[in-house]
């Protein structure tokens, strides 16, 4: 079972923030889970809410703010600004796999263009899933990106995640913690979907889906639960 670092490691530092990213990867995490917005001058950045009020105590709109402004934005807490997507894959280039959360409240197709030159530019082909809890967005990089692969975002029991992800095309699907019951892990799986399961902090469920035979878990204490699920790993292996 793979495990995702949510937010970079948002359990340990800022979330969707550099240092963040680089706190884990220099721990040896190597997959991670982000958020991701366009500013208004169509930059792909790092960050999760449009309104900054909570994670910069600023008035501030990411989708009306340049991300030259953006970058000089404090996070709380920090002397670091909102990251650009690329600043965030160059400052940890041993990265094997990106869960890109696509976060929008419409069809933006100006996502489309810039995640395309980004992937290509720094060979994340094989690196990358782009994900979403927007049935829209995840069409249009159907439609336009056929070869990178899409992954559904699935919060709330309805609507059917799997069948909407089969029907998407996707390779993943992320489900919310409350869902993951065995039956439709395995379920999933049989249709060709991996599994990753979020927000996962307890080593409890961390055990637990592992036993469930999960693909990956996203979690806000990477590092932690990096050390929780090796073992299991090996044992299991041995078994």
């Amino acid at each position: 079972m793979e495990i995702y670092g949510h937010r970079g490691a948002k359990g340990v530092a800022m979330e969707n923030s550099l240092q963040g990213f680089i706190l884990a990867a220099n721990h040896g995490i190597d997959h991670f889970e982000l958020d991701i917005r366009l500013s208004l001058d169509n930059q792909l950045v790092v960050v999760h809410d449009e309104k900054l009020q909570r994670l910069a105590n600023s008035p501030l709109k990411v989708s009306r703010t340049n991300a030259s402004t953006l970058a000089s934005t404090y996070l709380r807490g920090l002397t670091q600004g909102i990251p650009t997507l690329e600043q965030v894959i160059t400052a940890c280039p041993n990265v094997k796999h990106w869960q890109f959360e696509i976060k929008t409240e419409s069809t933006n197709p100006n996502f489309i263009r810039p995640m395309q030159r980004l992937i290509k530019k720094h060979n994340l082909q094989e690196k990358v899933t782009i994900t979403s809890k927007h049935i829209g967005i995840l069409k249009a990089f159907k439609r336009v990106l056929p070869d990178i692969q899409r992954g559904y975002v699935q919060e709330w029991p309805i609507p059917n995640g799997i069948r909407i992800a089969r029907k998407l095309k996707c390779s993943m699907l992320a489900i919310n913690k409350s869902l993951a019951r065995k039956s439709y892990i395995n379920k999933a799986q049989r249709k060709g979907l991996h599994l990753s399961i979020w927000t996962v902090n307890d080593a409890d469920d961390m055990s637990r889906f592992l036993k469930y035979k999960a693909d990956s878990i996203i979690t806000d204490f990477p590092q932690a639960a990096k050390e929780v699920i090796a073992p299991l790993n090996a044992l299991q292996k041995d078994q």
